[in-house]
């Protein structure tokens, strides 16, 4: 959803000459983490309160309104901790098929194969579970961290707005 209008972009401006499965698959982490920044950055509960009192304007109804929430930490901010979890997980759990028998613990090319793009990656590290690793694992890691990244950072300048804003009311 995200590589290939990327994808095109690239081969539009000729930044790239690789097919589009090859660079989905070197590119999917950088596009992903991206995107889900720019994810964070959206007011979704802002958007959704404008668009009820928008449509509770037009079609008017006898609705009745939840209760305000007391002051909490939003989801969005701990969503990335059970995906992180399980990244971790088989990230230490994870050894190479080329690991020594007297050191099982010193697998080589993890970060190689958890985080480097495809021309980094060994021909024989190449298997089923690596698309696993990458797709299910590190890529939802990574766009949740920078998801609530920027939702931190959004909530962070929106409450130093609104209460500079309240300061300055009479």
């Amino acid at each position: 959803m995200f590589t290939s209008p990327i994808w095109q972009i690239a081969q539009k401006m000729h930044w790239t000459q690789l097919k589009q499965l090859s660079y989905a698959l070197s590119y999917f982490l950088p596009i992903f983490t991206a995107a889900g920044f720019l994810m964070g950055l959206i007011p979704f509960g802002r958007l959704g309160r404008s668009f009820g009192e928008l449509f509770s304007s037009i079609f008017p109804t006898a609705s009745s309104r939840l209760a305000a929430e007391p002051e909490t930490v939003p989801p969005i901010l701990w969503a990335w901790l059970p995906v992180t979890l399980a990244f971790v997980t088989g990230f230490l759990s994870w050894q190479s098929k080329n690991s020594s028998v007297f050191d099982p613990h010193g697998s080589q090319g993890r970060l190689e194969r958890f985080f480097g793009p495809l021309n980094s990656q060994a021909p024989s590290m190449l298997d089923s579970k690596w698309v696993t690793d990458r797709f299910l694992f590190t890529g939802p890691m990574l766009f949740l961290m920078a998801c609530a990244l920027a939702a931190f950072l959004r909530y962070r300048l929106i409450a130093g707005r609104d209460s500079r804003s309240i300061a300055l009311e009479p």
